[in-house]
Parts: structure tokens; sequence; C-alpha cells
């Protein structure tokens, strides 16, 4: 008869979406065109200038001039900054939305319910996060805003270029997607029981994950389509996208979820989907329009190798990093229910206040490729300064805000006092895992820029290890978040510290024009 239930539920949420589909896909509104401006950094001309002309008005002028490019840098790494960090924060904002109505609607355990069931469907799509990452490295070095020329077909050769760099990684987010889809179908029931969720929970848990994965493949799919916008450095139309569809998450919020079909957790994974499947329409439509739209077919050799050069260990890096978030999970749900329902409303409160690292590591990942295959160090360092520094201020004052959120903000997605008390207690560890994420994101993204995958996941083993130790005396939700901080504050430390001496391929990237200056310099007879 469960099972009987559970099947009903599924086929009631593949109906839905199939009604849905159809219609969704003709999007009502246009774009923005599409206009941005490329960093301006000079470069500076290596010479060697006598002691009398050091200060002279010349250099004085170009030390002006540099100082004025430098900052037009850091103003348009803002332009594109501050619109990405809006698309990246709907999501968890949208989960947070979530919480408040299951938590308001349900209660303490249907708050707790959505812990393993976000699980499943999250870490499972982040997972395949690798096929985005791999869509932003492949396009950035595909794609060349002055580049004029046009193909066979008329069509500019970037744009062209950015759509086919783009196709491969597509393609296999909608095969990877079905396969999540069929495998929320029929498995679900087993995947909560391997977790060890409580038989009570498993009856809300289930209706989410079914709403939920019944769309993986759509949103695999948009998860492409906003690595082609951002590596393509167009932040503004997704943007205004993903917005219409998070008005459109909370609309239907309270339709499926409070009043009048009262659906709890189930009704706000329907809300969630139908939001998912529209934008991701919308998403195609624009792209297409610009002739960028991703072709569905089955990559080539050389299309399977060139991806598989960053989905291979980027896909390692990715289950290392989701494994560790799984050893916090079952940690957590060792501790009781109402820790469960705190340590959900924690998470999410995590999950959201990082993610305004995100447009920091996409910075990285849009912008150095290129400027380290062009070998344009000067850039490449001015860029990476830029960055950490960003990284820094956001770090410090977002984690503040997050610490504040923990502490008096508790009260909006729960009533219930022992969940409201973890929240807080918990305020001072989200505070340093907040700050050692961020950090941690920007970094992320330079070290991707430069491919060096092979220290990446080295680091990550390392910083996954001595965490998986450090919980297993963790007894509070406190503890298992300063475990996170730790593992985070390892990769960034070890990996500035062996870019700032020079070791890897970023580290050589950024130094290398220094060890050519020095030996040119060297050259040069020296004059009285």
């Amino acid at each position: 008869m469960r099972a009987h239930h559970h099947v009903s539920n599924q086929l009631v949420a593949l109906s839905f979406v199939a009604a849905c589909a159809l219609p969704c896909t003709r999007a009502f509104l246009r774009p923005a065109a599409f206009s941005t401006s490329p960093f301006i950094i000079s470069s500076r001309h290596h010479h060697v200038i006598s002691f009398s002309k050091l200060y002279s008005s010349e250099d004085n002028t170009n030390g002006s001039s540099e100082e004025s490019k430098s900052s037009s840098s850091k103003s348009e790494m803002l332009k594109f900054a501050i619109p990405a960090l809006g698309i990246y924060l709907t999501n968890p904002l949208l989960s947070n939305i979530d919480n408040a109505f299951v938590g308001r609607t349900v209660g303490p355990a249907g708050l707790a319910a959505l812990s393993p069931a976000t699980l499943c469907i999250d870490q499972a799509l982040y997972l395949f996060s690798f096929l985005s990452r791999a869509t932003t490295g492949m396009v950035s070095r595909a794609y060349k805003t002055n580049d004029d020329s046009t193909d066979r077909y008329g069509t500019k050769s970037n744009i062209s270029a950015a759509r086919d760099a783009a196709s491969p990684a597509f393609s296999m987010s909608l095969i990877c997607g079905l396969g999540l889809s069929l495998i929320y179908a029929f498995f679900t029931p087993k995947l909560l029981s391997r977790l060890n969720v409580d038989p009570h929970l498993r009856t809300s848990a289930t209706s989410y994950i079914h709403w939920r994965g019944a769309i993986s493949w759509a949103a695999l799919a948009q998860s492409i389509c906003l690595s082609l916008f951002m590596a393509t450095k167009d932040s503004i139309t997704p943007l205004k996208i993903i917005s219409a569809a998070a008005l459109l998450n909370v609309l239907g919020d309270s339709l499926l979820c409070v009043w009048p079909l009262k659906g709890g957790c189930g009704g706000a994974a329907a809300a969630t989907s139908l939001a998912t499947l529209i934008s991701s329409a919308w998403m195609a439509k624009a792209l297409n329009e610009r002739g960028m739209c991703p072709r569905f077919k089955l990559p080539t050799k050389k299309e399977l190798g060139s991806l598989m050069e960053f989905t291979g260990p980027l896909l390692m890096i990715t289950f290392i990093r989701m494994t560790g978030f799984l050893n916090m999970q079952r940690r957590a749900m060792s501790l009781g229910v109402t820790a469960l329902a705190g340590y959900q409303l924690v998470t999410n409160f995590l999950i959201f206040f990082i993610l305004f690292g995100e447009p920091l590591s996409q910075i990285g990942q849009t912008q150095l490729p290129a400027l380290i295959d062009s070998r344009d160090v000067e850039k490449a360092r001015e860029t990476y300064k830029s960055i950490m520094m960003l990284s820094l201020f956001a770090a410090v004052g977002v984690g503040a805000v997050a610490f504040l959120t923990a502490t008096f903000g508790a009260g909006m997605f729960s009533s219930d006092l022992g969940v409201l008390a973890e929240a807080r207690n918990s305020a001072p560890a989200l505070f340093t895992a907040v700050v050692a994420t961020i950090l941690g994101i920007g970094v992320d993204g330079c070290m991707m820029a430069s491919k060096d995958f092979g220290f990446m996941l080295f680091n990550g083993l390392l910083g996954f290890l001595v965490q998986a130790k450090i919980l297993d005396y963790c007894t509070s939700i406190s503890g298992i978040f300063y475990s996170f901080t730790v593992r985070l504050s390892m990769y960034t430390l070890f990996a500035t510290g062996r870019a700032a001496l020079g070791r890897g391929n970023l580290g050589k990237a950024l130094r290398r024009r220094d060890s050519f200056s020095s030996l040119q310099e060297s050259s040069v007879p020296a004059t009285g």
C-alpha cells in the first residue's frame, strides 16, 4: 500500500511536469540587449630609466593613469559581480522561503523532513555541478568579444564558438538529469532508508523528493545555460529571468503550501519545480534569439576529450566536497529531531550567505583563463589581487550579516523554541564558516581558471580527512560548522600560499613576468 502511494505521488508529479513543460516553453518577455565592456588594465613597458627621471611629471602621469585604470578594472568587476550575485542568491533564497512556509505551516517535523529531502536533491545536483564549471572554462576560452568574423551560416564566430563549446556539456546534463529523475521515481524510499531517516518524516520527505526530482533534467540544463551567459559576460539577462521565476515560486508556495491546497512539503516542492521549468525554458529562448542556444547531440571523441579534461578532475573534487556535506548531515541526524531542524535552518543560512562569494569565483573563471593563455601576466596579477581583496571585504561583511541573521532572524523561519535556541547558539560558528568559505570560493575560481586540478584534489582530500576526524568529536551543531571552517581555512591557506610562492599553474602564471623582467634588466648595462 505504501509503495502504491509513493508511485501515485510520482505519477502526479510527472503529469504536472508534462502539463507545464509545453506552455512554459513560450517565454513572454524579451531579454535585455547584450552589452558588456572588457576589463581595462594597462600594461607597463619595462625599460631602464635614470635616477633623475624617477619622479618626472611623465612618470607621475603614468602612475595616475595606472591607478585610474586599476580602479576602472574593479568597477567593471563590480558591474558584472553585482547582478551575478543576485542570480546565485536566488536558489538559496527560495530554499529559505520554502523553509519559512513549511516551518510555519507544518512545524518542526516538516522542517526536519526538509533536511534529508533537500540533501537528496541538492547534493545530487551539486555532484553534477562539474558540468556547469567545465562549461564556464571551455566557453570563456572559446568566446572572444572582439571577434567580428562570421562562420558559413553568417553567425559571428565568437557566438558560434561559445555555442559549440557548451553543447557537449548541455547534452550530458540532459542525459544525466533524466537518469536522476528515474532514480528518484523508483528508489526514493530506499534512499531515505539508507540515510536512516526517522520513519515519521519519510512521507513528507518522499513527497518533496518526488516533485523536485521529476525536473532534475531541467535544473541541470538550466545550470549549463546560466554558465553560458556568465562565460560570455552577461549577468543581466539571467538575473531578470531568475528574479521573475523567484516571484512565481513565492506565489506558488502561497497557493500550494499554505492555502487553499495546504500541500506542506510537497506543495513547496511543486512550486519550486514549476518555477524551474519556466526559468529553464526562458533561458533557452533568450540564448536561441542570440544564436547561442546549445544543441543536443552526442559529443564526438574530440569533444568528449575536451570535456573530460575538465569534468574528470572536477567530478572527483565535487564528490569529495559532497561527501563532506554528507558527513555533516549524518552527524546532525544523530543529535535528534530538534537539533536536525536547527541544523537545516543554519545550513540554509550558510548556503545563502556563502553564495555572496560566487560572483568572485565567476570573475576568476571567466577572466583569468584568457589572460593566462595569452601570458598577459600583468593583467592576470591585477585581476587576481582584485579578486582576493574583494573576497576579504565580502567575507567579513557577509559573515557579520549571517551572524546577525542567525541571532535575531531565525524567528522568521520557525516558532519552536528549541530550534531557535539551536540557531542562536550556532551564530558564532556560522560567522567563521561564512568567512572561511567566501575566501575559499574566490581562491577556488582562480585555481580552476589555471586548471590546477591535481592540487585542488589533494588539498580538498586533506581538508576532508581532517574534518571527518573532527566530526567524530562534535556533540553540537556549532561543532559541526566549526569543522567546516577548519576544512575551508586549510584549503584557502594552502592555495594562496602556493600561489604566493610561485608554485603550481597559478603561481607560475602570476610570477612569470617577474623572472623575465629580472633577466631582461640584468642583461642591460648599468648607467652610472
